[in-house]
């Protein structure tokens, strides 16, 4: 047996007794009131409910992404270390050799990577279209050079009127002329699986694709693109692999 005070719970919420009410819409009798208050809040706390769990999940992503982007700036520096070093011994073959030419371009190559080294990392805080842009271009925070010459030409590119997206866009294009050789696909000339005999490889299991990563970086990779972070195809290019 009921015995809930459905009226005094629905006074409580605002309603009234059909003799004193004079608002919009249909009187509804108590019960049916707070039956309706009670399958609203349900609905309700589930959308929030769900709203949290979404929530969690991006900063999960967020806070992975984070430490996924260190991973690959900290490989970009050992890279850059490793090109200085080679390039010292090329400058020390120069002066062996007497070559005033080679040591001059070395020492300026020396001089240019150490700068990109010390490039200040991406500015925080973009705006949604600086966010867009950033994650249509994700060499841009991730790669030093890359990152260090965007950050020179903007400047630039905005004195010469440009603005918004249109600014954007023109400091990933002139990124990309100036250092095409970052942009191109590693994977070129792979695509088919030619074999300089001639022949046909298949089924490459050392193939850098998505279905070759680890299990863990497959996870990571999956979460990153429901997130909107990266692409499959970007994290796949930028995954250090082994």
């Amino acid at each position: 047996m009921d015995d809930r005070n459905y009226e005094a719970e629905a006074r409580e919420q605002g309603w009234k007794p059909k003799e004193e009410f004079k608002g919009a819409g249909t009187w509804t009798d108590a019960q049916t009131f707070v039956e309706k208050g009670e399958k609203i809040t349900g609905i309700l706390k589930s959308r929030l409910d769900r709203q949290d769990r979404e929530i969690s999940e991006l900063r999960n992503a967020n806070k992975d992404f984070g430490e996924y982007q260190k991973q690959l700036r900290a490989s970009d520096k050992r890279a850059a270390e490793a090109r200085i070093l080679e390039l010292e011994t090329k400058r020390a073959q120069a002066v062996n050799d007497g070559d005033g030419q080679e040591f001059t371009r070395t020492e300026r190559e020396i001089q240019r990577e150490r700068s990109m080294m010390q490039a200040p990392p991406p500015p925080e805080g973009f705006d949604p279209a600086e966010k867009a842009w950033a994650q249509e271009n994700p060499w841009y925070g991730t790669d030093q050079q890359l990152t260090a010459f965007a950050d020179g030409v903007s400047g630039m590119v905005e004195a010469e009127g440009y603005q918004g997206k249109a600014r954007l866009d023109e400091i990933a294009r002139r990124s990309r002329e100036a250092f095409p050789d970052r942009f191109e696909n590693p994977n070129k000339g792979k695509a088919n699986g030619v074999e300089s005999g001639g022949e046909i490889e298949t089924g490459n299991s050392e193939a850098h694709t998505y279905e070759n990563l680890p299990p863990e970086a497959k996870a990571a990779c999956d979460r990153f693109e429901a997130s909107g972070l990266t692409s499959k195809e970007d994290y796949v290019n930028t995954f250090e692999w082994e």
